[in-house]
């Protein structure tokens, strides 16, 4: 059983010319209260679809799915029709400002039936099946659906079958979704130890190139829209934090060799990155900054910008592949920092979802539906030496303790391994003994009280 992912995202920001300062613009959606955007695509500058979810204190029964025209400056909402019952819409793929793919996929005790894939081509209004695309085990659950343009499309699920014959549910389009292929046993992954599973809207795509994350930290990845499969296993422990709750990861891809991935492990996050196509991972150590461990996006029309997000935390950038990070901050400082999606068309295009009508129970802020970005973020960073970093450890070299100091309140010290592993763990302001660790280079992670995390390596000797 699934629930549904979301990566949470927004903002502060300092260093730098505020004529030059990136920010968040905050908007109304008009959805229900409490709804937030679980999904989120833009087609265009202009063009902006997004999926909403809400926790079960919401007081409406709706499923809505919201539309932009206009850069996020005004929306229209519709329920959902065609899914039964309670389903949920997991995933949405829009190519227009009229159509647009959705995945429905059961909630907690839901039905085999209420699996699907739809197509909308009168904005959302209606909703018809793909009956194509099964999803008709007992075991599968759709999670994704991707369209490089009118015809073709992908869309997965978890794996079905038995013995031998199990695989990941996966299905090709040529037409528009008129037809599914289902991808057949011995090209589809196998999943390991016949329970791995996806996840829902956990989908990367570079060109040709897919990658998909699992619940046991692995990466399926495909270089042909579907035709073949890879399965690298990577340090992560898990994609989604189902299988093991307070662990997740994402993914962002430059070009179809070079990407980064964060990882949360139960609010430490680890920065990883890849040459080769997301078969092996280096753990960075950012030299400035702050980076976020929940989600992360690639900025296309860059050279090396990526965005991360963190739950109720902010979002930062970086120009340069994760050397050196920038805060955004938020145009109004009195609306709060729980967003959920990203999507970027370029560093001057953006879009940040949020919640719809609610307010943070720490800081009483309101919090935004939805935001558009203003500013550059490649021009934003003309000095990166402007953006000095906060975390200091002394002495370091260490035998035994180590001193941290910072502009920001710390309430916790993380001490991670160049595998990415938390080798040890302490809430603290300022100290932490290091006495017992083997003799090595570690990154040092000050967890603040807002929320925020940031690195500097300690050598032990």
């Amino acid at each position: 059983m699934k629930k549904l992912l979301f990566s949470l995202a927004l903002v502060s920001l300092s260093g730098i010319s505020k004529a030059q300062t990136p920010v968040w613009v905050t908007k109304t959606t008009g959805a229900p209260a409490l709804h937030y955007v679980n999904v989120m695509r833009a087609v265009d500058a202009n063009t902006i679809w997004f999926a909403d979810s809400k926790p079960t204190s919401a007081t409406d029964t709706g499923r809505y799915m919201g539309l932009s025209t206009d850069g996020g400056n005004t929306w229209t909402n519709k329920i959902v029709n065609g899914p039964s019952g309670a389903a949920t819409v997991g995933d949405i793929f829009p190519i227009s400002s009229t159509t647009a793919w959705m995945i429905s996929c059961p909630p907690a005790g839901g039905t085999v039936s209420q699996n699907g894939v739809w197509k909308t081509t009168d904005a959302g209004t209606t909703w018809t099946k793909q009956t194509s695309a099964a999803y008709s085990s007992n075991t599968s659950f759709s999670n994704i659906v991707y369209f490089w343009d009118a015809n073709n499309g992908f869309t997965a699920g978890d794996p079905f079958g038995t013995g031998s014959n199990k695989r990941f549910e996966m299905y090709t389009t040529s037409n528009g979704g008129s037809t599914w292929t289902n991808i057949p046993t011995g090209t589809a992954p196998t999943p390991l130890n016949g329970e791995e599973y996806g996840y829902t809207s956990k989908i990367t795509v570079v060109g040709d190139n897919m990658w998909l994350g699992t619940d046991v930290g692995r990466i399926l990845y495909s270089p042909n829209r579907g035709a073949s499969w890879q399965a690298f296993q990577t340090e992560v422990v898990d994609f989604g934090g189902v299988t093991v709750p307070g662990f997740t990861a994402d993914l962002a891809f430059r070009d179809a060799n070079n990407g980064l991935m964060v990882e949360n492990q139960s609010g430490v996050a680890i920065l990883r990155s890849t040459t080769d196509k997301g078969a092996t991972w280096t753990v960075m150590t950012p030299s400035t900054g702050t980076f976020y461990g929940s989600g992360i996006v690639y900025v296309p029309g860059t050279a090396n910008t990526y965005v991360t997000t963190g739950i109720d935390e902010g979002s930062s950038f970086t120009t340069d592949g994760g050397q050196n990070w920038t805060e955004i901050e938020n145009a109004n400082p009195t609306i709060g920092k729980y967003y959920t999606t990203l999507d970027f068309i370029s560093p001057t295009v953006g879009f940040a979802g949020g919640v719809s009508q609610a307010q943070s129970t720490d800081t009483g802020q309101p919090f935004p539906a939805f935001s558009v970005l203003s500013g550059n973020l490649n021009l934003a960073v003309s000095d990166v030496n402007a953006n000095k970093a906060k975390l200091t450890a002394y002495p370091n070299p260490a035998v035994d303790v180590v001193t941290f100091k910072s502009s920001k309140d710390i309430k916790e010290v993380a001490i991670i391994d160049l595998s990415g592993k938390i080798v040890k763990r302490e809430k603290t302001n300022s100290q932490i003994n290091v006495s017992n660790l083997a003799k090595g280079t570690y990154v040092a992670q000050a967890i603040y009280t807002d929320g925020s995390v940031e690195n500097t390596k300690v050598i032990k000797k």
